[in-house]
């Protein structure tokens, strides 16, 4: 349990960007330890990304989860708050005095960027390990479509396409 917990923390300390710049680390991560395949772990931030909340703390509840059961769950979600936790508090102190410093702006937008590719990789990844067809293709424009139009209505579409794609899978289960 606590190299589970001193893993978790390690890779929360470790990794700038957000949750889902750390999605990446923890890929290679949980491969390395022979504790979860990219499969799995994909499946599981399938799932994270459906949840309310913060990506990291989903997926590391969930991987934790898999891994431990509830001991593991609650291991692993404290162990990836603790880091960012002290660390937004350290920030926004020397944010606060430094602000104007033209390096830490570049040094920000250096960060920015490297975020960014880290999270387009891991949509990439999701991409590939989606198995398509016609359905979530119409429902995946349908989405984008009505969020680019009206912010209004995500939480009702999101909702709306995740019932829609469970009948069409369910009966396609059974039609099987």
């Amino acid at each position: 349990m606590f190299e589970l917990f001193f893993s978790f923390f390690k890779i929360s300390a470790m990794t700038l960007g957000g949750g889902y710049a750390m999605v990446p680390v923890m890929i290679k991560f949980l491969e390395k330890k022979g504790w979860m395949s990219e499969k799995e772990f994909m499946e599981i931030l399938t799932i994270a990304q459906s949840l309310p909340g913060p990506i990291a703390f989903n997926t590391s509840r969930l991987v934790g989860e898999k891994l431990k059961g509830t001991k593991g769950a609650i291991v692993c979600s404290v162990a990836v708050i603790i880091p960012p936790f002290f660390v937004i508090i350290f920030a926004s102190y020397l944010f606060n005095k430094f602000s104007q410093n033209i390096y830490v702006k570049y040094y920000l937008k250096g960060i920015y960027a490297a975020a960014l590719g880290l999270i387009f990789g891991i949509v990439i990844k999701i991409f590939k390990n989606q198995k398509w067809n016609f359905l979530k293709i119409i429902l995946l424009i349908i989405g984008v479509l009505s969020i680019l139009f009206n912010n209004n209505f995500v939480l009702p579409v999101f909702v709306l396409m995740v019932v829609l794609n469970y009948i069409y899978e369910n009966g396609r289960v059974k039609n099987d």
